[in-house]
């Protein structure tokens, strides 16, 4: 068993607020500094925190080829700044930098989020938010959408796995196919998902989940160095993002 690194050794009410903190400032500041420069802090965490740099690649190609066609989109569709490209294409530099922001942003909530979701424990976090004061009934329900991130994972790796055992090619080559992939992947690990939704809602209601107005901590929030850690990355952050608007930061 591997020891935990990064921010799984942080509180997930810190990365929580890093998490909120990163993606504030890539939407109130549109700054590809300020974006690349959190792209890469991002990056970074990820790293130290025990993620591979092949493994994530794998997991963001699709996020990595929607961003490219928002920079595409939005550099044919903004047509402020000076002309670079007439013909047959007009590209400006307006539409340049919208598109480097636009992709850029994507990519650092997209990657934020995952890794977020990748190193905070669900029941921790859960107790952190009940002692800020959050109502528990509304608690249990972000930390049940996060724990479905990884079983909807599963259970289309399990599908794939029994798809091509049975020989059946459920890869979309084409605009025709992705019915057939629908109905093959979509529908199975849809049906899965409302299964363990039923059984879920079943355990709850036989264990009187929202009986009572309050509920209380089973343990305490033991104290991490990587929580300062993550703290201190959200206010260099925040500075930054204060920078960027003072220096007019392209």
């Amino acid at each position: 068993m591997t020891a935990a690194k990064g921010l799984h050794r942080s509180s997930p009410m810190a990365s929580f607020v890093l998490l909120l903190t990163f993606v504030g400032v890539v939407l109130a500041v549109p700054s590809l500094i300020v974006e690349g420069a959190v792209l890469v802090g991002v990056v970074c965490l990820a790293f130290v925190s025990g993620e591979r740099p092949a493994q994530s690649l794998r997991r963001l190609r699709f996020v990595l080829l929607f961003a490219f066609v928002l920079f595409v989109a939005q550099t044919l569709s903004i047509r402020t700044g000076q002309a670079l490209v007439v013909s047959p294409l007009r590209i400006t530099t307006g539409g340049l930098l919208a598109g480097g922001q636009m992709a850029l942003r994507f990519l650092v909530i997209l990657s934020a989020s995952g890794l977020f979701v990748r190193t905070a424990d669900p029941d921790r976090l859960a107790q952190g938010l009940i002692r800020a004061g959050v109502p528990y009934r509304y608690g249990y329900l972000f930390i049940l959408a996060l724990r479905f991130v990884p079983f909807f994972q599963d259970e289309l790796r399990s599908v794939r796995e029994a798809q091509r055992v049975r020989g059946i090619d459920v890869s979309v080559r084409s605009p025709r196919r992705i019915a057939h992939a629908a109905r093959y992947t979509f529908v199975p690990v849809l049906v899965s998902g409302l299964h363990r939704v039923d059984s879920i809602a079943i355990s709850m209601k036989g264990r009187c989940f929202g009986l009572h107005a309050k509920r209380t901590a089973s343990r305490e929030e033991a104290r991490s160095g990587w929580s300062l850690v993550a703290l201190v990355i959200a206010g260099l952050a925040v500075a930054v993002a204060v920078l960027a608007v003072r220096g007019r930061w392209v």
